[in-house]
């Protein structure tokens, strides 16, 4: 069946006087994305609009929107979804950003479509680049994800995206104790509710990569009282146990994303995503584009 273009299957509406609303791309806990287009440039972008909610001891949309925005403009990277406008103040808070290509990673991580490994140590690499450039300009993503990576395989392009819970390493803290981010991605100190640092995102490419090359979790647990327990009493699963067949570089420089303690965990993602490049071409990759 096809649609009339002159009659959407969605509501119009002109947000700014600038941006012209279609349809829903995805929906989080604190915002919705939608498809749009910018009438002053004709061009496709992507507009999150935040849910308007009475902020909280345990509600904290409002700074998460402001931080979003503060960081996201600081980072031109061609790994990292590039924002082109904002209005983080006001009763609707609203971001705009390129349409980047691609679908997100999660379609990756589980049997049968997990990737060649020559091919995941590339996106690692691209994703540990994308960080570290966040990193030296004072950002913490804090929220990597399969689901906040976009993936266009032909193109050979991955874009980081959703800063939604990024945060600015200023000085400026939410309350202590309060977590943010996806859990099964956190990091064991960003899970105890203390400060996080670009060791965090480490952990969580740590995570996305053993993913990745395993269809599973470091960490298991069913519910979040579990997963909390197991972070907190057990190292990660080896993954050299779940795939010999890998050579021990290669689960080597996954494993140390995912040490417990911070500081035994890669300092430099850049140079832990030349290391990621240098086992791809080991495994037969191409290089990269």
């Amino acid at each position: 069946m096809t649609t009339d273009s002159a009659h959407p299957p969605w509501p119009i509406r002109l947000l700014d006087g600038r941006y012209r609303l279609g349809p829903s791309l995805g929906r989080g806990a604190t915002s919705e994305v939608f498809r749009a287009t910018d009438l002053q440039t004709g061009t496709d972008v992507a507009v999150k609009l935040f849910t308007t909610v009475k902020q909280t001891k345990s509600n904290v949309a409002g700074p998460v929107q402001g931080r979003e925005t503060l960081a996201a403009t600081r980072l031109r990277h061609p790994g990292i979804a590039a924002v082109l406008d904002a209005d983080p103040s006001g009763g609707e808070a609203w971001l705009v950003s390129e349409l980047a290509p691609g679908v997100p990673l999660t379609r990756y991580v589980k049997a049968p479509r997990l990737l060649p490994e020559p091919l995941v140590f590339r996106l690692a690499a691209r994703m540990a680049e994308a960080l570290a450039h966040a990193h030296a300009h004072g950002v913490v993503h804090r929220d990597l994800k399969p689901s906040n990576v976009l993936v266009d395989l032909p193109s050979a392009t991955l874009k980081l995206i959703d800063f939604g819970v990024a945060h600015v390493v200023d000085g400026t803290q939410t309350a202590t104790g309060m977590t943010l981010g996806t859990p099964a991605y956190m990091a064991p100190e960003q899970l105890a509710g203390l400060p996080v640092s670009p060791a965090s995102d480490a952990y969580a490419l740590g995570v996305v990569l053993f993913e990745m090359l395993t269809a599973r979790r470091p960490h298991g647990g069913a519910n979040l009282g579990e997963l909390l327990r197991e972070v907190a009493d057990a190292p990660a699963a080896d993954l050299a146990s779940l795939r010999p067949d890998l050579p021990r570089p290669a689960a080597s420089a996954v494993q140390q994303l995912l040490a417990r303690d911070p500081q035994l965990r890669p300092a430099d993602l850049a140079a832990w995503g030349l290391q990621a490049e240098q086992l791809a071409a080991s495994l037969g990759a191409a290089p990269a584009k």
